[in-house]
C-alpha cells in the first residue's frame, strides 16, 4: 500500500487527557509519514473496517477500560483482519526494570487473552501525574503510590513521565507495518 492511500484510525480512551495527547502524536507522527489519521475516543470511534490501519489506546487505572474492552471486543474480527497495533498509558512503565515491566506486560495479556485480540505492534508507555486535576482522594493516593515508587510527590504540580521518543517510534512502526501489507 502507498503511503498516500495509507488511512489510520487511532480509536483511544482517557482518563486524564495523557492518553489523548499520547494519541495526538501518534497521528502527527503518522501524517508526518503520508497517512491519512482520525483520532477518535473509543466511545464515538468508527468501525475500524473503514481504515486500512487501526491503533487502539487505553489508560490503565488498574485495569483497561471498560470502554476499550468493549471496542475490542466488538470489533476484534477486523482488528484481527488488519495491521493493528495497542498501546497502553499507565505509571507502571513510569519505573524501568524488569519487574514493572512484567507487570505492564501482564495487563496487556488480559486485555489481548480477554478479547482475543492479535495486535501486530504493542507500546507500553509512561503516563503523566496530574496532581491538579484530581479530586482530594486520588491526588492522596496518587502521591502515596508515588512516594514508594520514587516519583514526584509535590501535589501542586504535575509530572510528565511519558517517552516521546519511543511514542515516535512506536508510531513509525505501525507505519511500516502498513507498508509491509502484514495482516489478515
Amino acid at each position: 500500500m502507498s503511503e498516500l492511500e495509507r488511512r489510520i484510525l487511532v480509536a483511544y480512551h482517557s482518563v486524564d487527557g495523557q492518553t489523548a495527547k499520547i494519541a495526538q502524536r501518534i497521528a502527527e507522527t503518522m501524517r508526518a509519514g503520508g497517512a491519512d489519521v482520525e483520532v477518535r475516543d473509543v466511545d464515538d470511534a468508527p468501525p475500524p473496517g473503514e481504515f486500512d490501519v487501526a491503533v487502539v489506546g487505553d489508560s490503565i487505572r488498574v485495569h483497561h477500560s471498560r470502554a476499550l474492552r468493549h471496542y475490542v471486543e466488538r470489533h476484534v474480527e477486523a482488528l484481527n483482519a488488519m495491521p493493528a497495533a495497542l498501546f497502553q498509558v499507565s505509571m507502571t512503565s513510569a519505573t524501568d526494570d524488569a519487574e514493572h515491566e512484567a507487570l505492564a506486560r501482564k495487563k496487556v495479556s488480559e486485555l489481548l487473552d480477554d478479547a482475543g485480540f492479535d495486535p501486530k505492534a504493542v507500546g507500553m508507555f509512561a503516563g503523566a501525574l496530574q496532581y491538579t486535576s484530581y479530586g482530594w482522594i486520588t491526588r492522596r493516593v496518587m502521591k502515596s503510590i508515588s512516594a514508594h515508587e520514587g516519583r514526584g510527590t509535590d501535589t501542586s504540580r504535575d509530572y510528565e513521565y511519558t517517552d516521546w521518543d519511543a511514542v515516535d517510534e512506536f508510531a513509525r512502526a505501525v507505519l511500516a507495518l502498513a507498508d509491509a501489507g502484514t495482516g489478515g
